[in-house]
């Protein structure tokens, strides 16, 4: 047996209001995970050897040693702006490195 129920005219507005705001959430698209980021620029050879303030060669020599993130686009070599920053951070030394002058952890 079916029940019927009764609301207002307000009540009824407020229900579908919730639920289309619901729908409209689910509904929403998810980012793809092979989508770029725009946070990430991926630089150029040129735009890598200034941001990292690095001659064109010694850019180079890195690369072909491996020291230096990069990927290839065909003969081009490509460089995630995130990750040069993480290798940066790796190079780090003195204080902030955590550790005494006697070589002790902090």
């Amino acid at each position: 047996m079916k029940s019927i129920i009764l609301t207002t005219r307000e009540e009824l507005e407020e229900i579908l209001v919730e639920v289309l705001r619901h729908s409209k959430d689910e509904l929403a698209p998810t980012p793809s995970p092979l989508a770029k980021p725009e946070e990430d620029p991926i630089l150029s050879m040129a735009e890598a050897v200034a941001y990292l303030k690095l001659s064109k060669n010694t850019l180079y020599g890195y690369t072909s040693q491996g020291i230096v993130p990069h990927f290839k686009q065909g003969k081009r070599l490509l460089f995630r702006k995130s990750q040069l920053d993480l290798w940066l951070s790796g190079k780090q030394r003195g204080p902030q490195g955590g550790t005494h002058d006697k070589g002790e952890a902090v």
